[in-house]
């Protein structure tokens, strides 16, 4: 049995409300009828009566609030703990009476009157793009913690050590990739801006795609926005990535990483105004690039050689004296990294051998800085230039990443793939009028894959496009891959080659390119090397000539070229959309009756 006694709080309650809250304590029905001195069946009735077992403990709290503050309020001769209890249980009152108010349909507000303060005027915008401080130090962790040795080198001297830095580089090394990251982490620790240009607007994106997975890895912030204005730690600074449009390439300020510069068309003039966007003595100018031909305008540069009259002084270029980051006569900092300086600073990613077998005589190019040699070359670096063009910009009817990426008709040439060799794909979108050139809209290559897989990789590639005409290479194994593509695109061309197709074929691209009417983005250099490799060359009789890549049996054969020129195989040898052509059929003589 409960002993308890009726606590002289409750005293200024009635019975019935004294009951109700001696069984809210647990105590049971027969003891309360004692303490109340009540009889047993009347306590029960009011238990029954008011539901005392389903009653809110809310409603007994702040009964029993008000019965002890009833109780101190009637002492006569009050000591200074009775007013602190007072004051205590008035304060407890107060809250209850904002919870009846939440609990009789009201707001958060009444609960909390800061929220209601807080609703009150115009209502912040959440920044774009925010990035912390703590986020930062993270970034910077992830970032310096996935640095080879000499990644480490230009990031820690190379840049620290000029105005202008400028990298001579093997494909694939990681450049682009860090460079990325760096600038990423420079514009947070400095509130810097950032330019990225190349050759195309679609080069240049790929250091944000870059900037944006590392952000999204790393602190699972996603960065929109073009261009992209980051709110950092050193305040508010803006990434900008352009291709080669001198009216958009104007009015930045920043530092600016320029990629591929040596593949950049009419590049001192492009130059002269992207260097002017980082003129203030706190900016840097980065200049990234596999190299190209000596021809190049950038070559100047890279040499030396555009230095003021009198100050023309010899600047050794070569790799053995530019192996590491060396600041030249000129005050620029250069430097050359092939495949084996990279393999010497801990990067494991490559089977040399490897590439060594599939690019052959192509591998000094890509892999050890060496300068492409178009002497001798039928299609020379000079003719293909003007026809590398910024396709994001100029092509509006192109959309790279839709579903439905080209609306009109186009052609599709096909190169199949032999032991050792790539296979090439190229799409083609002919003109349609007198105005427009020939567009390489898209290119792709596969390796070692038996003719039914080309197949199949060329089905996936071409749909959604209105395919209006297809060649393919009939010869060698290309003979399987064309009784696989007819099975879903039985009008197909299969170009048998010999010597004189294949003359004719180079005639007509040639002639495209120097009409400058094949046109294709300036960011695929795999397209402009394909075409460079292809040389004149005798036939193995010695009574013809023939034209041949820069090869051995076992290595590329110029893939993307070929793939281009037999999709071309629909137009005409001579380019009769050239006014100049038209107007040489117009007859001028003229018959008088």
């Amino acid at each position: 049995m409960n002993d308890a006694t009726v606590l002289p709080s409750y005293q200024s309650l009635d019975p019935r409300e004294q009951g109700r809250l001696l069984f809210a304590q647990g105590i049971q029905i027969t003891d309360i009828s004692k303490q109340l001195k009540v009889a047993r069946s009347t306590v029960e009735s009011w238990k029954q009566r008011d539901h005392w077992k389903r009653s809110d403990i809310f409603d007994d709290v702040t009964m029993g609030l008000r019965a002890r503050l009833l109780l101190v309020i009637g002492k006569d001769n009050k000591s200074n703990a009775d007013y602190k209890e007072m004051d205590a249980l008035m304060r407890q009152l107060e809250r209850t009476a904002k919870i009846e108010r939440y609990r009789s349909g009201g707001t958060e507000a009444d609960l909390n009157p800061k929220i209601a303060n807080r609703n009150k005027g115009e209502r912040k915008k959440p920044l774009k793009n925010q990035i912390t401080e703590d986020q930062f130090r993270q970034l910077k962790a992830a970032y310096e913690a996935n640095l080879f040795a000499y990644q480490r080198t230009w990031v820690k001297q190379a840049i620290q050590s000029s105005k202008v830095f400028m990298l001579l580089k093997s494909r694939q090394i990681g450049a682009t990739y860090v460079f990325a990251r760096w600038a990423l982490i420079d514009l947070l620790e400095t509130g810097h801006n950032k330019i990225f240009l190349s050759a195309s607007k679609a080069q240049a994106y790929q250091f944000i795609e870059y900037i944006k997975a590392f952000v999204l890895e790393t602190i699972e912030v996603e960065l929109t926005g073009d261009p992209i204005v980051i709110n950092g730690p050193s305040g508010q600074a803006t990434i900008y990535y352009m291709g080669t449009n001198h009216k958009t390439a104007q009015g930045r300020h920043g530092d600016v990483v320029m990629d591929e510069f040596m593949w950049i068309n009419k590049f001192e003039t492009f130059d002269t105004a992207a260097s002017a966007m980082a003129s203030q003595k706190f900016y840097r100018n980065i200049y990234l690039s596999t190299p190209s031909s000596i021809n190049h305008e950038s070559y100047k540069m890279w040499s030396g050689k555009d230095h003021k009259k009198g100050q023309e002084n010899e600047i050794d270029i070569s790799h053995r004296a530019l192996q590491n980051p060396t600041k030249c006569i000129d005050g620029r900092t250069r430097q050359v990294v092939t495949l084996s300086d990279a393999e010497a600073g801990g990067c494991e990613l490559f089977d040399r051998e490897s590439l060594l077998d599939k690019f052959g005589d192509r591998f000094g190019n890509l892999f050890n800085c060496e300068f492409v040699d178009d002497v001798g070359s039928y299609f020379p670096m000079q003719l293909l230039l003007p026809n590398m063009v910024d396709s994001w910009e100029v092509w509006k009817d192109f959309r790279p990443f839709g579903k439905r990426r080209f609306d009109g008709p186009v052609w599709v040439g096909y190169d199949p793939s032999f032991t050792g060799d790539d296979a090439a794909l190229a799409i083609i979108a002919p003109p349609q009028s007198q105005y427009q050139p020939y567009r390489l809209l898209e290119r792709h290559q596969f390796k070692n894959l038996p003719p039914h897989v080309q197949a199949q990789k060329i089905q996936h590639l071409i749909e959604g496009y209105q395919v209006e005409f297809f060649g393919i290479d009939n010869t060698g194994n290309g003979l399987a891959v064309s009784e696989h593509v007819a099975k879903f695109y039985p009008s197909l061309t299969r170009i048998n080659y010999s010597v004189d197709i294949k003359t004719r074929m180079a005639l007509r691209a040639k002639e495209l390119f120097t009409r400058r009417r094949l046109h294709f983005d300036a960011g695929l250099q795999d397209v402009a090397k394909s075409f460079l490799s292809i040389k004149k060359a005798l036939t193995g009789s010695g009574r013809q000539m023939t034209l041949v890549a820069n090869r051995s049996a076992a290595t590329g054969h110029a893939d993307v070229a070929w793939a281009v020129m037999n999709a071309l195989e629909a137009a005409p040898i001579a380019d009769s959309t050239d006014q100049q052509i038209q107007g040489a059929r117009k007859s001028r003589i003229k018959v008088f009756s």
